[in-house]
């Protein structure tokens, strides 16, 4: 029997002569793809739950189970008074392709685990870390793929489609299915335009810095630093006082060139400091401290998480730590005048 595919003939043998014929001549002429779908059938034995098991449309299935049958010679999946069920072959196969299936998952995973760590990292911190992060010991056993997410929504939707397997950021609020380590906190710092405020000294006085314009940062709706928000509330200020802007390189900006403040971490207000004419000040107000974890799926325990995590942790805070240098004249908001 023939098939025709897109632009060649399959030569398909018999289901009674397919122990003679040579693997390489199957599988030679067969999308491998189709092994996806015929485990998902031979788990499922139906047509639906199966699509709905690998999340396609059934008519799509019902397809791929055709090309089947012509490429194994065999119905595989037939109706019957209580419904659909699987043929003698298909029963034998129901034995061997799961496992078979799960061969291959590991010999994956072992050639992911092999080409290095994904990591996904809040793009406001890309600039500080990522440059002494490419020199760390998380790169010696492979290359560091990097992504950046502006959004904590955005980075848990990469490691939910397991494009990256750890998230470098902040989570304002727990994930079931996601566990996380605490790498480093740190304290929040105001930048104004060097040449532009008039507040005398590196911490103002609570009216003084009250009455600033404060930049409000919001991502896709959501806050980026909630609690910078909730200090300027807590004294005073009301959200419709603050100015909104939706990314921190046009904030800093606009901060450079007019008399708005912007709040943000330490280790951003550092690389943003050493990019623009900005100065840093001290807010004279209780701001909870920066939260900065390492995310990723509790489904997908990596062996080397310590080891990653150590790694990138030890490079996240030593970049504090030269910030903190940086600006060594700044004392933290508890010390004695």
């Amino acid at each position: 029997m023939e098939t025709q595919g897109n632009s060649e003939s399959v030569s398909i043998p018999s289901a009674a002569n397919d122990d003679q014929t040579s693997p390489e001549m199957n599988l030679s002429g067969v999308d491998l793809n189709l092994l996806i779908v015929l485990e998902a059938l031979l788990l499922s034995r139906n047509v639906t739950h199966a699509a709905r098991r690998l999340g396609q449309a059934q008519p799509a299935v019902s397809r791929a189970l055709a090309r089947l049958r012509e490429v194994l010679g065999d119905d595989l999946l037939v109706r019957s008074s209580t419904g659909s069920k699987l043929t003698s072959r298909g029963e034998r196969l129901a034995e061997t392709v799961p496992v078979a299936m799960a061969h291959i998952r590991e010999v994956l995973s072992s050639r992911q685990a092999n080409q290095g760590v994904r990591l996904s990292i809040n793009a406001g911190l890309t600039p500080a870390l990522l440059p002494l992060l490419l020199k760390s010991p998380a790169c010696e056993n492979g290359p560091l793929k990097v992504n950046t997410h502006k959004t904590p929504q955005e980075g848990l939707g990469q490691l939910r489609a397991h494009a990256v397997e750890y998230m470098l950021g902040t989570l304002n609020e727990a994930c079931d299915d996601i566990e996380h380590e605490l790498v480093f906190t740190e304290e929040f710092l105001t930048l104004v335009a060097f040449e532009r405020h008039h507040l005398g000294g590196i911490r103002p006085s609570e009216e003084a810095f009250l009455d600033l314009t404060h930049i409000h940062l919001i991502e896709n709706g959501a806050e980026t630093y909630p609690q910078v928000a909730d200090a300027l509330m807590r004294y005073g200020r009301r959200r419709t006082q603050l100015f909104e802007v939706q990314d921190i390189m046009s904030a800093a900006l606009m901060v450079s060139e007019s008399r708005l403040a912007l709040t943000v971490p330490r280790s951003i207000a550092g690389w943003l400091t050493r990019t623009l004419h900005l100065a840093a000040l001290l807010p004279p107000l209780a701001i909870t401290q920066h939260e900065v974890s390492m995310y990723w799926l509790a489904e997908g325990a990596a062996l080397s998480r310590c080891r990653v995590i150590g790694d990138i942790g030890a490079v996240a805070r030593s970049i504090v730590e030269h910030d903190q240098a940086h600006f060594r004249l700044f004392r933290p908001l508890g010390a004695e005048e």
